[in-house]
């Protein structure tokens, strides 16, 4: 895999992270009656799942070789 192709999944991944991370920080807080905060959390979810499936496949191809 390039360089460049795995940063961009890297970045996606870290993006994704904030997304989920600060979704889950509003849903402790006292806004927990916000609709919103759901949405970030779906959002931040999907938009994870493909760099760590890019990511970890490019793995496991790099340790069959």
């Amino acid at each position: 895999m390039k360089e460049q192709y795995h940063i961009f999944w890297e970045m996606m991944l870290v993006f994704a992270s904030i997304l989920i991370f600060r979704s889950v920080w509003l849903l402790l807080d006292i806004h927990l009656d916000s609709s919103y905060l759901i949405h970030l959390l779906l959002i931040g979810v999907v938009l994870a799942i493909p760099p760590l499936y890019v990511l970890n496949r490019h793995l496991n191809n790099k340790e069959d070789h």
